[in-house]
């Protein structure tokens, strides 16, 4: 008898193991499946938040044309010139428009004061356009580029039918497309019914080779009956996601169909092993319950245990799916609020003392110290918008290095000039010592080296407590690179330091230590991401070491080509004097022109305005030759800009067109847009706002 209960406690024993293994499977695959579809009800949320993004972007558009349409329908379909200065003057600088006469074949533009006839293969083209809609993306024969098209039909009072088009480059509609996924490991497309990729999203991943959805899904052998229900789905205008492989892995792909561009489509690409990760914890850790239970002697007790850590687990997934999601909000929330903090101080200081300038404006010595202040605040104002552009063009991936053969020393000259006066109102001794240093002409992007050093020295003046000292050392050591020169940058002082905590986040965007300290000191908290990011496109490697209380060193480690024997300019301290030289300015903005203007007359100079690019070349045009030894170009005018401009002038035919000296004057102040400036034929770029030393010492260069 006692044998016979002791087989069936031992039968219900395996009974409940195998009762508890299967449900235990079961259940771990419910999980797995219930987070999976979780995540993929979040991605889809995402993705239409994109769509509606792009859609209201498209809507504006739309509007904004109809707008056009009305003006242009109110014309005289005969009147080319009030059709042209239609067009002309609801042009951007990124956007165009044209007006089409579908009747007689003739296009108006901003760009003439009068229209030309379309050839039949352009009007075909233009006239099969009916009500109001989007173009697939183009390329633009104008101006070269991608180019994305709003048209819009119309009938003028008279019965002649008529179309307005706005044109924008693509890559302006790319840059405002983006979608982010699980830290950055999903991108998106917008596509048509067919699966022709027409918009890219601005992502490292993206696959810009192909051009079609379809020829990414069928490269990787996927089952051609899920291929044909997603080209079906694309077709019906379905919501919905699919399974694929794409580059030897499975992907998920999120499809959103857009409202205001009919048949176009949002689709997000995202790993499935991102998606999966978070379940596929769950059910490791799961497995590992399971296999403790069958050691378990009770069966009740155990499967308990499973259930209430396996919930627990569940939820803190949950949580931390939902946090995955709204991360981009967070981060944006972030910037905003840094921002906001930071813009508003100096803004403020500035707002504040010109009030109190202009109450005390017969008290000069109050009135030097208020300008002062003003001038203080506009530079941190101006370093916050170029720390925040700095960042913005690094992760997009448009900054790029602009190496030029330069001096060392004229590099050292300008930090000493900056770092030593704010040292010095704290009495910091400050120190610069170069070991075994042969090379000091080498070939490097001085803008960012400057960059990367100010950085490094601003912040130690402003953690460092008066009395404190500050000491650069640079040294120079075989370079593993053939050609090149290896230099150590080593920045020590005896600041405040930072915690060991602090110390691993020293490089990340918007994070500042918090203390009471450090809380009173202005800055972004961008900085130190900058210079991070700028070495390591150098190529170079940087690193900190710190103890809170007892400073910090910074040590910088990058390779410069040697040049060839290139003589550098080395600038001198004789004060320039412009007397009876001639100088033509255009700017369209009336104080910047005036700014400059005062500056230049009291140096002596007599100075010509121009307001706009065509007015400049127009006075350049009817001056005797040689009349102007300077030209001061802005680049963003109307009419004409300054590349057009400079180019107009460097293509006239009189001897001192092409060796008089154009300086571009602007606040596009990226290494791309110094090369853009010496492509259009300009000797110079000057950045706004001006620096006064830096400019006269540039002019000086070519005005004798």
């Amino acid at each position: 008898m006692k044998a016979k209960y002791k087989n069936r406690g031992w039968f219900l024993i395996i009974l409940s193991i195998i009762i508890l293994l299967i449900s235990g499977f079961f259940y771990l695959r419910s999980v797995q499946r219930s987070l999976w579809e979780k995540s993929l009800t979040d991605i889809l949320e995402v993705t239409t938040q994109g769509r509606h993004a792009l859609d209201t972007y498209i809507e504006k558009d739309m509007e904004m044309l109809s707008l056009i349409v009305a003006e242009a329908a109110a014309q005289d379909p005969q009147n080319e010139e009030a059709l042209s200065q239609c067009m002309k003057s609801s042009g951007t600088s990124d956007s165009s428009y044209i007006c089409v006469n579908l009747d007689s074949g003739m296009l108006y533009t901003g760009f003439l004061n009068r229209g030309y006839s379309l050839n039949d293969e352009q009007l075909a083209m233009l006239s099969v356009l009916q009500g109001k809609g989007i173009r697939e993306p183009f390329l633009d024969g104008r101006t070269g580029v991608w180019t994305l098209g709003y048209y819009e039909t119309f009938t003028w009072p008279d019965g002649t039918k008529g179309l307005v088009q706005k044109t924008q480059p693509l890559s302006e509609i790319a840059e405002r497309f983006s979608l982010s996924f699980y830290n950055d490991t999903g991108f998106s497309y917008v596509v048509n019914q067919d699966g022709d990729i027409l918009l890219r999203s601005m992502h490292r991943n993206s696959n810009r080779t192909f051009h079609n959805l379809f020829d990414i899904i069928d490269l990787q052998g996927n089952d051609a009956q899920q291929v044909k229900a997603f080209e079906s789905a694309l077709k019906a205008g379905n919501r919905g996601v699919a399974r694929f492989w794409y580059q030897e892995e499975e992907y998920i792909f999120c499809y959103v169909p857009m409202k205001n561009a009919p048949d176009w489509y949002v689709v997000s690409i995202i790993p499935n092993h991102v998606i999966m990760e978070q379940a596929n914890s769950i059910v490791k850790d799961s497995q590992v319950f399971l296999i403790l239970i069958l050691g378990a002697s009770v069966v009740m007790a155990a499967f308990f245990i499973l259930y209430r850590n396996s919930t627990r687990q569940i939820l803190l997934a949950e949580e931390k799916a939902r946090k995955a999601a709204e991360s981009a909000n967070i981060a944006k929330s972030r910037f905003l609020s840094n921002m906001s903090h930071d813009i508003r101080t100096p803004m403020n200081a500035v707002l504040g003392m010109t009030n109190l300038a202009l109450e005390h404006i017969d008290e000069p010595d109050r009135l030097q110290g208020y300008l002062e202040n003003i001038n203080v605040s506009g530079q941190l104002l101006v370093g916050l918008i170029n720390d925040i552009l700095d960042m913005s063009k690094i992760e997009s991936g448009k900054m790029t290095l602009n190496i030029d053969t330069a001096s060392l020393d004229m590099v050292l000259e300008k930090i000493v000039k900056i770092i030593q006066p704010t040292a010095a109102k704290k009495n910091l001794s400050f120190d610069i010592q170069l070991h075994r240093v042969e090379h000091k002409t080498l070939c490097f992007d001085v803008l960012r080296l400057n960059q990367i050093l100010i950085n490094l020295l601003s912040n130690a003046v402003k953690f460092t407590p008066e009395n404190g000292s500050i000491r650069m050392d640079i040294t120079e050591s075989p370079s593993e690179k053939k050609d090149h020169a290896h230099l150590t940058f080593c920045i020590a002082d005896t600041g405040i330091g930072m915690s060991q905590e602090f110390k691993d986040h020293i490089f990340d965007s918007f994070t500042r230590e918090q203390n009471d300290h450090v809380n009173k000191i202005e800055g972004s908290g961008l900085g130190m991401a900058i210079s991070k990011m700028i070495v390591d496109m150098m190529e170079g490697t940087i690193k900190v070491d710190s103890e809170a209380g007892k400073g910090t060193i910074f040590t910088v480690d990058l390779d410069f080509l040697i040049p060839d024997e290139i003589p550098i300019f080395q600038p001198s301290d004789e004060k320039i004097n412009l007397s009876g030289r001639h100088i033509l300015l255009a700017d369209d903005n009336a104080i910047n022109q005036q700014i400059a203007y005062e500056l230049l007359t009291e140096l002596g100079a007599i100075v010509t305005t121009a307001d706009d690019g065509l007015v400049c070349t127009q006075e350049f045009e009817n001056s005797p030759a040689g009349y102007f030894d300077l030209i001061l170009m802005d680049i963003q005018m109307p009419n004409m800009n300054g590349y057009e401009a400079t180019e107009k002038i460097r293509e006239m035919d009189r001897p001192d067109a092409a060796q008089i000296p154009i300086f571009a004057l602007t606040a596009d102040a990226f290494a791309e847009d110094i090369a853009a400036a010496k492509k259009a034929g300009m000797n110079s770029h000057l950045a706004k706002p001006l620096d006064i030393p830096g400019m006269m010492r540039e002019i000086q260069k070519y005005v004798k």
